[in-house]
């Protein structure tokens, strides 16, 4: 199938997530369906964001949405005049202890895979900075070096996808995204710009190793880095089988709820005590997942789930700000009365 790119819309550009779960954020705000990165290994194609759309996505030409993943781009372009509105009327802020009120760019999409969705995702974050939202952006481009101008302030963190360093094994995994080294020159000029970075050493495969984990934490720590999240490549679903079309044979081995939860484990044990030598076990922040229920301690993935990062944040919110102008004015009319 050649690329399809087009443009959709959608009723709400911001969705409450579940990825407080993940320490991640309480919204999110997707500026596109489909992504042409193309990472073999990507769960989005699995999700109800594009199951639930097949049969509008195969109007579009898109003949196996999951499978054809990294071959369609449909941008939502008015995504920022949409988000502006909603603000305006919105009267309550969540913010949960694990979220923190932050809107992720994106959990579904590349925000900015390519100048089209720069352009959108420039304008939703200058929005949202307009009414004081915290951010945080996700993504595998150099290309938001670009908007620095409006990313290097104390409510916007970047992030970047950088689970190895190997470019050679990147062109395999994530085919179409850009190299690792052109990632991390990216966070090179981000932390010498004073940005608030992190990175997502995620998803690993699992043919990585102790001293894989050791060198690529060593790099990561130069940049400075908030937070580094962690996960394994999670291949049950049919990322595993876009990952074996594409000739990655170590899909096999963690196809299995079984197989999956032990390299979980096994991979996470590596990570720890590499972080430990290198001296980041303090960054470092777990992406579980609920699944290993019945492999790892009932505890220990109870502390896992719902842990809020060390990362910190304008103490107060517009939400915050509005509350104590309440609660004041309040306090005045009854000293009044």
């Amino acid at each position: 199938m050649s690329i399809i790119k087009g443009s959709e819309k959608i009723v709400n550009p911001l969705q409450e997530s579940a990825l407080k779960k993940k320490g991640l954020c309480d919204y999110v705000i997707n500026i596109a369906s489909g992504c042409l990165h193309g990472c073999t290994f990507c769960y989005v194609p699995s999700t109800p964001a594009i199951r639930t759309k097949q049969k509008e996505l195969q109007e579009k030409g898109i003949s196996n949405p999951q499978m054809d993943w990294g071959k369609y781009l449909l941008v939502r372009e008015n995504i920022p005049e949409q988000l502006e509105e909603k603000l305006s009327r919105k009267k309550k802020w969540r913010e949960t202890p694990e979220g923190k009120g932050v809107v992720l760019l994106c959990s579904g999409t590349d925000p900015y895979q390519n100048y089209q969705t720069a352009k959108i995702t420039r304008k939703t974050v200058e929005i949202l900075s307009k009414n004081q939202k915290r951010v945080r952006i996700l993504t595998r481009s150099p290309l938001w070096i670009n908007d620095l101008d409006i990313l290097n302030q104390p409510n916007i963190t970047v992030g970047m996808s950088l689970p190895f360093l190997n470019d050679e094994l990147s062109l395999k995994i994530e085919p179409q995204a850009p190299p690792p080294s052109k990632r991390y020159e990216a966070l090179q000029k981000g932390h010498q710009a004073g940005c608030r970075l992190y990175v997502a050493m995620a998803p690993t495969p699992p043919i990585m190793t102790l001293d894989d984990f050791k060198i690529n934490l060593e790099q990561i720590m130069k940049i400075d880095p908030e937070v580094i999240f962690w996960e394994p490549i999670n291949a049950r679903g049919t990322n595993g089988k876009r990952m074996i079309v594409a000739g990655l044979e170590f899909a096999s081995s963690i196809m299995t709820k079984k197989s999956w939860a032990e390299n979980f484990i096994k991979q996470w044990e590596h990570v720890e005590k590499a972080a430990k030598s290198v001296g980041c076990l303090d960054k470092l922040h777990i992406w579980p997942d609920p699944e290993l229920k019945g492999y790892v301690e009932e505890e220990k993935l109870n502390r896992w789930l719902y842990m809020p990062t060390v990362e910190t944040w304008q103490k107060e919110t517009v939400s915050q700000t509005r509350k104590k102008s309440t609660k004041t004015r309040n306090k005045k009319l009854a000293i009044v009365r």
